[in-house]
């Protein structure tokens, strides 16, 4: 059998398929191409995925910006194939700070309260650089980044769209102006937005699986992944406190492995969204393993959009009939987006710069 140093790292013709013997989570798939021809039925099972686990599948033929996810994610993760090839003292000139943006070393994070380090490599590319002309980017980027800008940025676009027309859909079942979820996220404003291509290491022991990603909520609104071997794995039990926490299930549960399917992204809902909804929608706990069975033996690459609330955006829920008052926000004084995503990375360990 064709072996993955003969034809690189990010093979997907060549990888083993998911086993069947394993839990797996069960999820609803909706049609994105149904969502935006206005289909009240899908429209209400989004909104029913988006306040129970906060996870479901987005199909994505049919569109354009479905098309541009699925062919654009496979290019952008041959790109970050290169760009982890490059020797770490070269990674390390663009290593993350405060805004997250950049290179994220393999056990910059902990994954537990004994201080195990994680053992994934991320590259996060803002959004903001990838969409203006060289000359207006804020900070440097590898080579191999910069000769992609044309995809990055029709990627950031069309993954940014989607995104806002979930949360759209969402303000309406909640009773909210749709242009409140536009107005704070907009995609030439400033924000924590960003593509990350993540490198996850094969398996290293059948036994005792190594945490690449350790647990967590994400801190933004809404995010879109693609990836194309299992790994992602999802609390069984839903919470919905959008508050700093140490990165542990705050609730009892189990691990259950997010099996990839074909055509689909997968997407959840983060702690921006329980906050703006003041609990209403659901934020998923997950965590990323090497992948189970003979899939572990191979790296695990993945390609993920957050769309994030602009930096000066007030953290406060917003208004509509479906939205109940009262809530943390109301204990302390909101923080802007940047200061709530800075807060909750740091919570998990991340070793940041400033």
């Amino acid at each position: 059998m064709p072996h993955k140093e003969e034809y690189g790292e990010f093979t997907p013709n060549l990888y083993p398929p998911f086993p069947e013997d394993i839990p797996t989570v069960d999820l609803q798939t909706i049609a994105l191409s149904k969502l935006l021809d206005g289909d009240a039925a899908e429209q209400d099972r989004v909104f029913e995925a988006c306040v129970g686990r906060g996870f479901f599948y987005l199909g994505l033929a049919g569109c354009p910006a479905g098309s541009t996810i699925v062919s654009g994610a496979g290019e952008i993760a041959r790109v970050g194939e290169r760009v982890f090839r490059l020797p770490l003292t070269e990674k390390m000139q663009y290593k993350q700070g405060k805004q997250l943006f950049g290179y994220k070393f393999a056990g910059s994070s902990v994954t537990d309260k004994a201080g195990t380090p994680d053992t994934a490599e991320f590259f996060n590319i803002a959004k903001n650089d990838m969409i203006v002309p060289d000359a207006d980017m804020r900070r440097p980027w590898p080579a191999e980044i910069l000769d992609s800008k044309d995809l990055l940025a029709g990627y950031v676009r069309s993954a940014h769209s989607v995104g806002l027309a979930v949360l759209g859909i969402l303000a309406q079942k909640m009773g909210v102006d749709p242009g409140e979820f536009a107005s704070r996220h907009r995609i030439e404003e400033p924000s924590g937005d960003h593509i990350r291509i993540t490198r996850g290491p094969p398996r290293a022991a059948r036994e005792v699986p190594e945490i690449q990603t350790p647990s967590h909520t994400d801190s933004g609104t809404i995010t879109i992944l693609m990836n194309w071997l299992g790994g992602l794995q999802v609390w069984s039990e839903s919470a919905r406190k959008a508050q700093l926490s140490d990165g542990q299930p705050d609730v009892p549960g189990e691990w259950l492995w997010v099996k990839p399917k074909r055509g689909c992204a997968i997407v959840n809902l983060g702690d921006a969204a329980m906050r703006f909804s003041n609990g209403v929608l659901c934020a998923g706990r997950h965590r990323v393993i090497p992948a189970p069975g003979a899939q572990g033996d191979w790296p695990r690459y993945s390609i993920v959009y957050f769309v994030r609330p602009e930096d000066s955006c007030v953290m406060k829920r917003l208004e509509g009939r479906g939205i109940p008052e009262g809530g943390p926000e109301d204990e302390g004084e909101p923080l802007t987006a940047t200061e709530w995503i800075f807060r909750q990375s740091s919570a998990l360990g991340n070793k940041l710069a400033d």
